[in-house]
């Protein structure tokens, strides 16, 4: 729950909570899009993760545009 963008020295993270009662194993899915696009795209290194952040850098290196993301356990 939570998802959001932390940005700092030029490096783009996604973060998100968890539950306190999540279960062992859990795995999260990321994807990704511009503002206004119509599909959403897999991070391909941050699918089937265990931990509850994304390097989505290289994805949202245009400044000039806005990016939705979002995880799915």
């Amino acid at each position: 729950k939570r998802p959001a963008f932390s940005s700092t020295n030029f490096e783009n993270i996604l973060t998100w909570e968890t539950e306190a009662d999540i279960s062992p194993g859990t795995v999260f899915d990321v994807q990704y899009k511009e503002y206004g696009g119509a599909s959403w795209l897999n991070k391909s290194e941050c699918q089937g993760i265990t931990q509850p952040f994304c390097n989505l850098t290289r994805e949202t290196e245009n400044f000039t545009e806005h990016y939705y993301a979002r995880v799915r356990a």
